[in-house]
């Protein structure tokens, strides 16, 4: 047996760490758009699934809060859908001069409901190291919109992609429920 082997193996061991390491530290998420100017991220732990969503089908409610569009049937199950767009500070839905025939409602699991949350286009599947989420700068969104959001990353193009806090919206609208019964 040489010398080399054994550095050999211990190279070897030290790379399985490294990527070991480095695995713990990712994770996958959903990449959505919101229009031309806002990308956004979900974290494939909290998706239930994707749906196609006929804006003009979702059925509005009398007196529900701007980001509540209503319902929408899915397999004929009632699933709330929250504007996502006026969420993220982008133009609400109900706002915008050309609403788009189709747009997708990606679903994340509530207490006892699934609630799906509006997006224009659903982009693809990426991983990102967890140690590179930064947080935003207090003064440079609304409070309001900062409560929506863990924070940010930076894909290898330098844009901004902010990562949704699924827990505060599905607690937003847990909440309108309990004060509506």
């Amino acid at each position: 047996m040489s010398q080399t082997e054994p550095l050999a193996e211990l190279v070897k061991s030290k790379q399985i760490h490294q990527i070991a390491a480095w695995e713990a530290d990712t994770a996958r998420f959903l990449r959505f758009s919101l229009g031309e100017e806002t990308t956004g991220l979900l974290s494939l732990d909290r998706l239930v699934e994707v749906i196609k969503v006929r804006p003009k089908e979702i059925l509005p409610i009398p007196e529900l809060p701007e980001y509540l569009l209503g319902i929408a049937n899915r397999r004929g199950e009632a699933v709330w859908i929250v504007d996502l767009f006026y969420l993220m500070g982008a133009t609400p839905l109900s706002q915008r001069e050309l609403v788009p025939e189709v747009c997708m409602a990606i679903l994340v699991q509530a207490e006892e409901q699934a609630i799906g949350l509006l997006v224009e286009q659903v982009s693809s599947i990426e991983v990102y190291n967890l140690t590179n989420l930064q947080p935003f700068p207090a003064q440079t969104l609304p409070s309001r919109l900062l409560s929506f959001l863990e924070g940010y990353f930076v894909d290898s193009g330098g844009n901004t992609l902010a990562l949704l806090n699924v827990d505060t919206i599905i607690e937003k609208v847990e909440n309108l429920d309990r004060e509506s019964q």
